[in-house]
């Protein structure tokens, strides 16, 4: 299993991120990237130790090798439950706010390589790429990212009637050896930290989109690949005390844009095909799997939430009031119940598809559309908690260390249950959480990372068995 030194060894490889017109010389040294790249390694150092093997990784049946859990290609409830295991896992090292770790695509792709007919019925080829990479990728411990939705053009119109031919990413040219990709392609979070992206769409393409109908795996370091982040959240002067969660977990989330890529044949997955590209992420395991991690993950964050909104209610005394333990009840608790629950049942009572154990999607899908649908009530909830204690906090830690302001500070901040410094860092971290441009940015993303509410609750209606409600309305219309 790859060790962290390993993995920020491999983002010294030349990539091509441009941050304020200028292109980054290392960023593993960088001061948007250092940080979350430093996490990254810390997760792999922590699941490659033998003391956490029971929960980040399994004996392979076929090589008898130690391999990540992300890897496992489930074929019962208890595999499922090791994978989430595995993702819980990841999820703690950032406190469940990192969405991209390296478990997330690696689903994925586990998810493609459990079902290579689909591929084939494009070429058989194709078939073997995928089951290839996926080797590759387990083999090595890869970091794959993806980047799968169109640039915000036109939105009216299809990939191909857009302004100018390859403004969105699609196959250019092809070549005996390979295929060259050209155009933008979003949203690719994470990808400045992967390995790997993979490059393609999740949204349905239209007759005559034939060109950009593709999936393929490129290198983060690959000749015309060019990575255009947002801004960091890192600010020059901001220092963990103040941004505990800023400085450290924010991800990054990118424009990829391809200047006449070239990707050989053997990480080709679809190739000219509109009905693959859908067929790859809903006729495979795929997105069931990457969207298990998703929800785990988001599981996690809602502990860290839950933790949070306690300890707040606890720092001023309130948390005995029964208005104040009905507000964490209904509003947080009852959230992060439904959600595990939600998800112990998609791992629980599996989809047995061509032996593969899908998560019940049933049950997935209905967790995503609750997940959205509450996400913006908790985090005013946590608000509601903390009323204007955020705005009456110190500009920085140091006024805890300054000697003319060191006395007044640890005086009139502190409160009714801990010291002054300790009040103001849990405070802090509550603003960080949920108050800063981070914690925006973590709220659109939990709104919108797996499509639009309207798509979400689209699927649950798709998944949701509805043939017991109709049985039972037809035996009570045949009684009378």
């Amino acid at each position: 299993m790859r060790t962290g030194s390993d993995y920020l060894e491999s983002l010294r490889d030349g990539r091509a991120v441009y941050v304020d017109g200028e292109r980054v010389k290392d960023v593993t040294t960088h001061p948007a990237f250092a940080a979350p790249a430093r996490q990254v390694a810390a997760m792999y150092d922590r699941a490659s130790d033998p003391a956490n093997h029971d929960h980040s990784s399994y004996v392979d049946a076929v090589t008898g090798r130690r391999c990540s859990s992300m890897w496992l290609l489930p074929r019962s409830a208890e595999d499922l439950g090791s994978r989430r295991r595995g993702h819980r896992f990841w999820a703690e090292g950032s406190y469940g706010l990192m969405g991209r770790t390296p478990d997330c695509v690696a689903g994925v792709l586990t998810g493609f390589a459990g079902a290579p007919e689909v591929f084939a019925a494009g070429d058989r080829r194709f078939a073997d790429n995928v089951v290839r990479f996926y080797e590759k990728a387990r083999e090595m411990d890869l970091y794959a990212a993806y980047a799968v939705n169109p640039l915000y053009g036109d939105r009216s119109k299809p990939a191909h009637q857009q302004a100018e031919p390859f403004l969105y990413a699609g196959a250019a040219r092809e070549r005996d050896d390979g295929i060259v990709l050209r155009g933008g392609i979003t949203v690719a979070t994470a990808a400045v930290l992967a390995d790997y992206i993979l490059v393609s769409y999740l949204v349905p393409l239209q007759p005559g989109d034939e060109d950009y109908a593709i999936s393929a795996m490129v290198p983060c370091h690959a000749d015309g690949l060019r990575l255009y982040p947002r801004r960091s959240y890192v600010g020059a002067d901001a220092a963990v005390a103040d941004y505990p969660l800023s400085t450290r977990f924010d991800e990054t989330d990118s424009l990829l844009a391809l200047n006449d890529v070239f990707v050989p044949w053997e990480h080709v997955f679809v190739y000219r095909s509109l009905e693959l590209v859908k067929a790859q992420w809903f006729e495979t395991a795929a997105h069931t799997l990457s969207n298990f991690q998703c929800l785990t993950r988001y599981g996690v964050k809602l502990e860290f939430a839950a933790g949070l909104a306690v300890k707040l209610a606890e720092l001023h005394n309130t948390v005995a009031a029964p208005a104040v333990q009905a507000q964490l009840g209904a509003e947080v608790a009852m959230i992060a119940s439904v959600l595990e629950a939600l998800l112990d049942a998609a791992e629980r009572r599996p989809l047995l598809r061509d032996g593969v154990a899908w998560p019940n999607p049933q049950f997935l899908y209905a967790a995503q559309s609750f997940q959205q649908q509450t996400v913006v009530d908790l985090m005013r909830a946590i608000r509601h908690l903390a009323a204007g204690s955020f705005i009456t906090v110190p500009s920085s830690h140091k006024s805890f260390l300054h000697p003319e302001t060191a006395d007044d500070a640890r005086r009139y901040y502190r409160a009714a249950t801990v010291a002054a410094e300790d009040r103001v860092k849990l405070l802090s971290l509550i603003w960080d959480f949920v108050a800063t441009e981070f914690a925006g940015r973590q709220l659109q993303y939990e709104m919108f990372y797996s499509a639009g509410q309207q798509v979400v609750d689209a699927r649950a209606f798709k998944y949701f068995d509805w043939s017991r409600g109709r049985a039972l309305v037809d035996r009570c219309l045949a009684e009378y």
